[in-house]
């Protein structure tokens, strides 16, 4: 049985009251880097607009943020093992190229995930968009249907719902970044497939303790507070993962010893 998630939260708080000062700081570097590559992106609007501001931060969140945010991860996965290491280990993942590559391999596999499955979930709301605006119309000659500004509010129903599947879906693979960072040689596609294995037991109690800081999620909407929160967040998930996974191989060793034939000298 996995550990509730009082149990977690608690644990989280005991690791974190050792090394709290060090933990924000490690948080406020990474807050940091991301609002200088929105600044950046911003930057770069003046010239290509919308589209280049968004083109601008997706590739800066791939290359530069994804990899430092999972230098930030291996720093709470280190601290949970009562390993209080220096702030500048987040950036383990740009310190050689092979780091940097394996990194990059592991965020490409999850990006691609993730967009294939909102292109499936969402393209019911593109098509109703579609039919909503008169491109489509122009091209066919005719106007403007009145019954298409109608579907403003279904393409709004939809766009819940559809965020709610890709939530769920994705939920799978909540546990491949800690996976990742938690072994230097493990491929990033083993990873992902063992989050998708574990999840199918411990999604569940994730779900249920990412809803247990509901509040703490509001209030980290003014963004301030998130150097506080943050931390909390992250050891939370730290300490979860490390409970799902040896809850998972304590699974696995209880069934091979019971469905796992033995024999002995004698018997042969």
């Amino acid at each position: 049985m996995l550990a509730p998630s009082p149990v977690v939260k608690k644990t989280a708080k005991t690791i974190l009251s050792q090394c709290f000062l060090s933990a924000v700081m490690v948080c406020c570097l990474f807050l940091f880097v991301f609002f200088i590559g929105d600044l950046i992106a911003s930057m770069i609007s003046f010239f290509a607009h919308t589209l280049g501001y968004a083109i601008a931060l997706t590739l800066l969140v791939v290359f530069a943020v994804a990899p430092l945010a999972l230098g930030v991860l291996y720093y709470f996965r280190r601290l949970i093992w009562d390993s209080n290491d220096s702030v500048l280990v987040i950036f383990k993942y740009f310190s050689t190229l092979d780091e940097y590559k394996r990194a990059m391999h592991f965020v490409l596999l999850f990006f691609v995930k993730l967009l294939s499955v909102s292109l499936i979930a969402f393209s019911p709301c593109i098509i109703v968009w579609l039919l909503s605006t008169d491109f489509i119309y122009k091209l066919l000659g005719v106007s403007l249907p009145i019954w298409a500004s109608n579907l403003w509010t279904i393409n709004s129903f939809l766009l819940i719902v559809a965020s709610f599947v890709v939530l769920f879906i994705m939920l799978k693979y909540y546990l491949s970044p800690f996976v990742f960072v938690a072994n230097d040689t493990v491929d990033p596609y083993e990873a992902i497939n063992m989050s998708s294995i574990i999840s199918k037991r411990t999604g569940g109690d994730f779900f249920g303790l990412v809803l247990s800081f509901s509040g703490w999620i509001l209030l980290s909407v003014l963004i301030a507070p998130l150097i506080f929160t943050l931390p909390y967040f992250l050891t939370s998930y730290c300490v979860h993962c490390r409970f799902a996974i040896t809850a998972y191989n304590r699974d696995v060793d209880r069934f091979n010893s019971a469905y796992t034939p033995s024999f002995s000298t004698n018997e042969l």
